[in-house]
């Protein structure tokens, strides 16, 4: 390869690396232009900062599970069914730390009940997930009955509600912590590199003497703990809890995922901040076409078309850099 091109190639790369970053700051510039600065106002950064928690938490432990090439398309669900258990603990006990409690032991088993299948089941794994998915649904719907909707004002006894300040502490608390963990995690111990060697190439992971089952599991429960966190904050943020629920959560992580600079096919370009940065520009890009007066049809046509370009460009990128599966 000449001089120049490795130049180019080394800038190309630079770009890549911050673009994700770059998109931030073009989206929040030009959806501030289109608002006469309506976008960074106090109250809808305090709406923005509310909105990007729950797809934040979810998206940033799924990295762990797209990292190693498996697609989950159960992730709203599994947000919507604990915090419909959760909820229901709440008012039946009172207890918020009961209501955490249940959050993580649903989300928890969700996350075996995939894993083990991921790891022993020879089935396309996104099918298992879109039909996990429809019967989380059908279980909410059961366990809900004629209610369409949990309420913590039905308590047995006060469930402690929290203003904007505190709430904003129990979001920064609950986001920085768990992205520091999960930063950790992925970067500076094993399991990182078996995810993004997995996520490369699966046959020559396992016979690198990694054990592909085991990784699958615990993925999936590193990802449970991010769908506990946004359960408990749906339901003590907003303190009513329907069937429709984290509606577009799934939705929204795979946008992000992508918009954050990772491929969904995982591999060796995973990285825990494409969940961060990309639950970001969602945030910002949700917010800043409700502001300028879209419909939530047209909203939706544009995030997908959004979605199908980056992932075109995404994967022309990544095409000819991972290795064969």
């Amino acid at each position: 390869m000449s001089e120049a091109k490795k130049k180019v190639t080394a800038a190309v790369g630079g770009f890549g690396r911050y673009a994700p970053v770059i998109g931030l700051v073009l989206v929040i510039v030009v959806f501030s232009a289109l608002t006469g600065g309506g976008l960074l106002s106090v109250v809808n950064l305090q709406n923005m900062a509310n909105q990007v928690i729950v797809t934040a938490l979810v998206a940033i432990g799924a990295v762990f599970v797209y990292g190693v090439g498996n697609f989950d398309m159960s992730l709203g669900g599994a947000v919507l069914l604990s915090a419909v258990l959760g909820a229901m603990a709440a008012v039946r006990s009172g207890s918020i730390f009961l209501a955490l409690a249940v959050c993580l032991a649903v989300s928890a088993l969700l996350a075996l009940i995939k894993g083990l299948f991921s790891a022993y089941i020879e089935v396309p794994f996104f099918i298992f997930t879109i039909v996990l998915g429809s019967v989380i649904s059908s279980v909410v719907l059961v366990i809900m009955g004629s209610e369409t909707t949990v309420y913590l004002k039905d308590a047995v006894k006060p469930v402690p509600s929290f203003d904007f300040t505190q709430m904003t502490i129990i979001n920064v608390i609950c986001l920085l912590g768990y992205f520091a963990v999960c930063l950790f995690l992925f970067n500076y111990t094993p399991v990182g590199s078996k995810v993004r060697m997995m996520g490369g190439n699966r046959i020559s992971a396992k016979q690198s003497g990694i054990n592909d089952k085991k990784m699958q599991v615990l993925t999936f429960l590193i990802s449970s703990v991010g769908i506990a966190l946004a359960a408990f904050i749906l339901i003590i943020r907003t303190r009513t809890i329907g069937s429709q629920t984290a509606g577009s959560t799934g939705t929204d992580v795979m946008i992000a995922l992508v918009l954050g600079g990772m491929p969904i096919s995982g591999g060796p370009k995973s990285k825990i901040s494409a969940g961060l940065v990309g639950a970001l520009i969602v945030t910002v890009l949700n917010s800043g076409l409700t502001m300028i007066g879209l419909s939530t049809g047209v909203i939706q046509i544009v995030r997908g078309i959004v979605f199908i370009i980056v992932v075109l460009v995404a994967s022309f990128s990544y095409r000819g850099r991972l290795l064969p599966r």
